[in-house]
């Protein structure tokens, strides 16, 4: 209906008002003595028309000026038998075959506007002959394939068509082809890898608390050897790790991060064990590759004989390929809000700029505060949980709203209680350090004393934590066991998750061999369950100091319950429970003997 409607008011115009105006025009020509008469009643005087008469006196003028008027009713006569046609094209009456009604009327409309009706045509092949040649002018196809930064948005400026027509280009690309062909450079490429996991199996020792400094100083990373030297340089990416049943969830992160990305994805050994598999888990990789150019991924063979998912591993091994000033470990179900990105990068700005400006050691060049930038996590809440992917997938399908994008969203989506702070329904401590409440009232700032508004405002310091779940110290940590029994008769809050962080990385120093700034994820830990907690207690035990970043977030996205915590929730069955409960007492004790609290100044237990 749209379409015919812009086609009759072009035809409006075309038919009628261009020959209208047109008339209107020329009288005014006639008039003015600006037009050529008949011969009867020129008066000729040195070139020049003088003298008066009358229209009617010349029936040649009369007919010249009358002409326009007669092709306007004829127009007007077209006009109007194209209008009952299109109409005629919107009836029911065709048969009953709405294919063939939309075909005569895609056909008509095109014979009447050709031009406009090819436009679309023309633009994707501009696009895509512009797109092509940003690919070609960058000869290290093998970078791109690992980085994507040339796969960007079309931002250049755009061939018009006039362009693309007067420049009579040869050959014309379809954006379809250039996918399939990055698809099949993704695809190769992961087929390659797998292929090299498989012949030759990786023997590297676990990274654990005990072997720190050695792979601290002997670190694989992918720091640049220049080092983070400028303000400038300051970037953040974002490290994920999943397997193949939860990568349909990375649609929605692509759209919103547009910073690097790194992604391993846990293959076992029996799901790419020959060509047929390799190939099909490859493809379906690659296809996420596609659409996000960003994001770096690596799969991870791991030997099917260890029932184990080797979370914190592939944490590490994502670590090693980051690239930026910063970090920003998180699991795949929690998707960034729009601006998280951008949001990060500004206050890691102005937080290294602050440190600077107050450093004794500006000499030494560019500073990084060792400092964690929390965000904030929230969950969308559903009427029943979706037992499919399927059906999860349908939930942003349906309603593209479904996950807030910003912070107005998130605010209006948890007044009409359709979002709550993430698993505060079932872990109702685990990130109540964050408080979440002040947070949406927008409180995101400490005060400034000084009373100069020109400062980088300072975002809100976390100056104790209020679960016990955070404690320091193995007393504690007992302590909290004991409370948690008391008030839930289990110690769900104790095992509860902790907060996904910003972290500074690759170091500002120039060296052959950078050492990052934040430590390794003990691999030790597995499965379900005080895997990430053990770093955050880490780094309070190493003096790390925590704040929140402003306005934006992470939200959960709905999806079916993984094997790994079926095992965990299932304590009769499974010893991963109480295994990751022994450890987690073990590594606290360690971490008292490694760091001594008297020196290093961590951030404390709220007191009651």
């Amino acid at each position: 209906m749209a379409a015919s409607t812009l086609m009759i008011l072009y035809a409006s115009w075309r038919y009628a008002l261009v020959p209208l105006t047109h008339t209107i025009f020329e009288y005014g020509r006639y008039l003015s003595g600006e037009v050529t008469l008949g011969p009867a009643h020129k008066h000729v005087n040195k070139g020049k028309s003088t003298g008066s008469f009358s229209i009617a006196d010349d029936n040649k003028a009369r007919a010249d000026i009358l002409k326009p008027m007669k092709l306007l009713k004829e127009n007007a006569k077209k006009l109007n038998d194209r209008v009952e046609l299109l109409r005629g094209y919107s009836s029911a009456g065709d048969g009953g075959s709405h294919l063939k009604t939309a075909e005569k009327r895609r056909d008509a409309i095109k014979n009447i506007v050709p031009i406009w009706f090819d436009r679309n045509k023309e633009s994707r092949d501009s696009k895509s002959r512009q797109k092509l040649k940003n690919e070609v002018s960058n000869d290290k196809s093998a970078s791109r394939i690992a980085k994507g930064k040339e796969y960007e948005a079309d931002d250049g400026s755009t061939l018009t068509s006039e362009h693309f027509q007067d420049k009579k280009i040869e050959r014309q690309f379809d954006s379809s082809d250039n996918e399939s062909s990055k698809h099949t450079q993704y695809h190769d490429n992961l087929v390659r890898q797998i292929q090299q996991q498989l012949e030759i199996p990786s023997k590297s020792s676990q990274r654990t608390l005990s072997t720190l400094k050695d792979d601290l100083d002997n670190s694989q990373n992918s720091c640049p050897k220049d080092g983070i030297s400028s303000i400038l340089e300051i970037n953040v990416t974002l490290v994920i790790q999943c397997s193949m049943d939860r990568i349909w969830l990375l649609s929605q992160t692509c759209l919103r991060w547009s910073n690097p990305m790194v992604l391993v994805v846990c293959l076992p050994s029996t799901s790419v064990s020959d060509d047929i598999k390799r190939s099909a888990v490859a493809d379906s990789i690659a296809e996420i590759m596609v659409h996000c150019p960003q994001m770096t991924v690596i799969p991870h063979v791991h030997d099917e004989s260890d029932s184990t998912y080797p979370v914190n591993t592939m944490r590490n091994i994502g670590l090693d390929a980051v690239a930026t000033s910063h970090i920003l470990i998180m699991d795949v179900d929690l998707i960034p809000s729009v601006d998280l990105g951008q949001v990060v990068i500004d206050n890691l700005v102005d937080q290294i700029t602050m440190h600077n400006n107050k450093s004794h050691k500006k000499s030494q060049g560019l500073q990084i505060p060792m400092e964690a930038i929390v965000v904030p996590a929230f969950e969308r809440t559903v009427d029943s949980p979706c037992n499919s992917i399927e059906d999860c997938k349908s939930y942003m399908q349906n309603d593209s709203k479904f996950l807030p994008s910003l912070f107005t969203d998130l605010k209006e989506c948890v007044d009409n209680k359709d979002c709550i702070v993430f698993q505060s329904d079932t872990n109702w401590e685990g990130h109540h350090t964050t408080n979440s409440k002040k947070w949406l009232k927008k409180e995101w700032y400490e005060a400034d004393s000084s009373g100069n508004k020109s400062k980088a405002r300072r975002i809100r310091q976390i100056k104790c934590f209020d679960s016990l779940r955070y404690g320091k110290s193995y007393s504690e940590w007992l302590l909290c066991l004991i409370i948690s029994y008391l008030r839930t008769h289990s110690s769900t809050f104790c095992l509860a998750e902790e907060p996904y962080v910003v972290l500074p990385w690759c170091p500002p120093i120039k060296s052959v061999h950078p050492q990052p700034l934040t430590p390794y994820y003990d691999e030790r830990f597995y499965g379900y369950g005080k895997n990430k907690i053990q770093h955050i207690s880490h780094l309070r035990y190493r003096g790390v100091k925590f704040s929140v970043i402003p306005q934006s977030f992470a939200v959960h996205h709905p999806h079916p319950e993984s094997n790994v915590k079926q095992v965990w929730n299932n304590k009769k069955e499974n010893k991963l429970h109480g295994t990751m409960d022994k450890l987690y007492l073990k590594y606290i004790t360690e971490l008292e003997g490694v760091y001594d609290s008297d020196d290093i100044q961590v951030v404390p237990q709220c007191s009651k």
